[in-house]
């Protein structure tokens, strides 16, 4: 189990005891209500998930922050917040590295900016139909733990409210500053589709796997 105060939450155990822990975040509007079967649909027996509601309402749901020109102070708010999570989880005998993010739209952004400036390697980063906040001197900010970080990106063709384009663009940023990156373009809109579940599901179990050697 998973004690904090920090955020309202839900706890899934793993099928298989392990020390693997998977942090969801949702995206603007919506709740952890929706992934409360994600455990099932993701179908990593050895993975445990917490479930994080962000803390502002909006609309029938929340959101992590708010709209620019507020956007940049609110993700370091939750920034801050999730790092003392995170040293929360430490604490609680959750390592770091077995640690993964997954993030879709909104949660995406925030998941990769915890990535970018968390101090310590992560076990990965899973953004869905997302974008990035860079701050100035973002790449001067790394740290050499948090460049072993790995990352997988998933975007949609199709999608309306966040174009591929742009989020190529900070993908393709996240590159030349030497990260680890996986990107995969899709033939869909603004979602989370069904047939991206066996991709996240291989990439996942390949970092598993990397994790067990060391």
């Amino acid at each position: 189990m998973i004690s904090t105060e920090l955020f309202k939450h839900k706890f899934i155990a793993a099928k298989k005891k392990s020390d693997f822990l998977m942090i969801v975040l949702h995206g603007r509007g919506d709740s952890i209500r929706p992934f409360y079967s994600f455990d099932e649909e993701l179908n990593i027996p050895e993975m445990n998930y917490l479930l994080l509601n962000a803390p502002r309402k909006f609309l029938d749901g929340y959101t992590w922050y708010g709209e620019p020109p507020y956007q940049a102070q609110g993700v370091m708010k939750i920034r801050e917040k999730l790092f003392d999570l995170l040293n929360d989880l430490e604490n609680q005998g959750w390592k770091s590295e077995n640690i993964f993010l997954f993030g879709f739209s909104q949660g995406c952004l925030i998941s990769a900016d915890i990535g970018l400036n968390y101090p310590r390697k992560l076990g990965g980063v899973v953004g869905i139909s997302g974008y990035f906040n860079f701050y100035p001197r973002w790449k001067n900010n790394l740290s050499s733990d948090a460049k072993r970080t790995p990352w997988l990106f998933t975007h949609g063709h199709q999608d309306d409210i966040l174009p591929l384009e742009e989020t190529k663009y900070g993908v393709d940023k996240l590159k030349t500053a030497g990260l680890k990156v996986e990107w995969v373009e899709m033939d869909k809109d603004h979602t989370l589709k069904d047939e991206e579940y066996p991709i996240i599901r291989k990439w996942v179990r390949e970092k598993l796997t990397d994790l067990r050697k060391n």
